[in-house]
């Protein structure tokens, strides 16, 4: 019987809170040429020289306020997703697969895309499955680059023959109707009524990455056209998700008239300019303004929480806010191992129109 490898991809997380550790994971994941995108030498002398250097032991410390006793929070959620998905992905309806194995694969440290294709000669395809709702080159594209490596790094000296194989990847879902009602139904379970602001909170991106899109204005009228959403525009695709899930929530009668929603962006590194508007700067701005000192916040960009929805958001934002001047700061959790959440996903995995295929021509550095 045909066998299929199903791999859940995410971000990655240090092995550990220790220094040593935390500097391991940030130099991989800055070295990642979509992620830092200048010439290596250039990209060695920042991470090596500067940023791994100085950054490590601030990192470390932030890990350490949200980590838990069976390890990362990223990598904890992660595998019970994983653990979830297997036993519910044969009760779909669909049951396009049938006899299939899942891995996790994070892009970063362990348990790694190496490690989940061990056993790479026994399927015949590969589903990859990017955590990641909206495309961006250095989380989509970048997890997608790597597969394609450690795979001719496993086939280039041996006798596997890829004309028997296949390689899939699931498409940005953050259009999904079943992820925009995973999301709704998570803020249900909220009192909209109680707040001022609805703030979405999005993991920002340099503006030079976007302005490979000919078409990007970096304003809310480019972004509310659908056809640059669908041409992989990551904030175009974010806009996109504020407006349907607030659509959504109209339709259901759950949207207070006087609530205000804000999109923001967050998480930016050095000094070159990333997409507006700023979630730290937002939220200092909201805290001084009578009309907005309670707000509920969600990062419909992380389908699970992590560092910077559980220390960034939660502990360092929450505190500016309320030292501003903020009366409540509530947070939405993310998607997580919720049990509607991995039901959804199993019925958008078990979708053919879900994916694409791979093709195993790589990207320079």
């Amino acid at each position: 019987m045909k066998k299929t490898l199903i791999i859940l991809n995410n971000i990655g997380s240090p092995d550990s809170t220790k220094v040593g550790d935390v500097r391991k994971y940030l130099q991989e994941f800055l070295m990642d040429p979509f992620v830092i995108q200048i010439p290596w030498f250039f990209r060695w002398l920042l991470v090596y020289g500067i940023i791994s250097v100085f950054r490590a032991k601030k990192s470390a410390h932030k890990y350490q306020t949200i980590w838990e006793e069976k390890g990362s929070p990223l990598i904890v959620k992660t595998s019970s997703l994983q653990k979830k998905l297997q036993k519910v992905l044969p009760k779909t309806p669909q049951k396009i697969l049938t006899n299939f194995e899942i891995k996790l694969g994070m892009r970063y440290q362990n348990p790694s895309i190496a490690k989940a294709l061990e056993s790479f000669p026994e399927f015949e395809t590969v589903y990859l499955i990017p955590l990641y709702p909206q495309y961006a080159e250095s989380t989509t594209q970048s997890a997608i680059e790597k597969l394609k490596t450690e795979i001719v790094n496993l086939t280039k000296n041996s006798s596997i023959d890829m004309k028997d194989k296949s390689l899939k990847v699931l498409k940005p879902f953050w259009n999904h109707p079943l992820f925009i009602q995973s999301w709704v139904n998570k803020i249900k379970k909220f009192d909209l009524t109680k707040y001022q602001v609805l703030l979405f909170s999005y993991h920002g991106l340099p503006e030079s990455q976007l302005s490979k899109n000919n078409f990007c204005q970096f304003n809310s009228a480019c972004c509310s056209k659908i056809e640059n959403a669908n041409n992989n525009c990551y904030r175009a695709q974010c806009f996109q998700t504020t407006g349907l899930i607030i659509d959504s929530l109209k339709k259901a009668g759950l949207l207070p008239e006087k609530l205000k929603i804000e999109t923001t962006f967050q998480s930016r590194l050095g000094r070159t300019k990333w997409i507006e508007p700023y979630t730290d700067l937002t939220i200092e701005n909201l805290a001084c303004n009578n009309e907005s000192k309670k707000i509920l916040t969600m990062c419909p960009a992380f389908v699970t929480d992590c560092l910077e929805t559980l220390e960034e958001i939660q502990i360092e934002n929450k505190k500016v806010f309320l030292e501003k001047g903020g009366q409540v700061f509530d947070y939405i959790p993310s998607l997580n191992d919720d049990d509607e959440w991995v039901q959804n996903l199993s019925s958008i995995i078990q979708d053919s129109n879900s994916f694409q295929n791979i093709t195993l021509v790589q990207k320079q550095d």
